[in-house]
């Protein structure tokens, strides 16, 4: 698989599609937020981060992301994010 690999089914009334999705975090500064980084939609790529008011700012999305990098051993920064996990 890589990055950007699509597939379309059949799911209810309409189409859906898989699409493969590079994700991986990273701290572009020391005391900085913690973006993850998702590519292979459209041959970009976008990030999203755990400091709220940003304009890539996504509790949610963030904490799902985290929750998978978690699990398969790609998350470098601890509990950092943690608080994403709380209800606001």
């Amino acid at each position: 698989m890589r990055p950007g690999e699509i597939r379309t089914f059949q799911r209810g009334k309409g189409n859906a599609v898989v699409v493969s999705v590079g994700v991986w975090a990273k701290k572009p500064t020391k005391n900085g937020p913690i973006h993850i980084h998702l590519t292979g939609i459209a041959g970009g790529q976008t990030t999203v981060t755990n400091r709220p008011g940003s304009a890539r700012y996504h509790r949610v999305l963030f904490r799902d992301l985290r929750k998978l990098l978690i699990a398969h051993n790609c998350w470098p920064f601890g509990s950092e994010g943690s608080e994403t996990e709380q209800q606001v």
